[in-house]
């Protein structure tokens, strides 16, 4: 059996969608592809782009943050969905 809730429609939960979105772009950008400054501040950037980047703890937790947010975007956009169908 399905359960009804009375919730109210709101875009609360677009709002932090689109906010971890931007946090997950930014953290991949600075995870994957970093700018000159921000190779100079922290050389120790991986070889492989695609290598998980262990021992560099600064692209490490870029890529974990991007990853992360990612999905909690993709599930407050859920949540915005499915408290806003009519």
């Amino acid at each position: 059996m399905a359960r009804k809730f009375d919730t109210e429609k709101n875009k609360e939960p677009l709002y932090w969608a689109i906010g971890l979105l931007v946090l997950a772009i930014w953290c991949a950008h600075d995870g994957w592809f970093p700018a000159e400054s921000k190779l100079e501040k922290y050389p120790e950037f991986p070889s492989s782009a695609f290598s998980l980047g262990l021992e560099y703890e600064f692209y490490r937790f870029n890529r974990v943050t991007a990853v992360i947010t990612g999905i909690a975007s993709a599930v407050m956009a859920a949540v915005y969905v499915v408290i806003n169908r009519p």
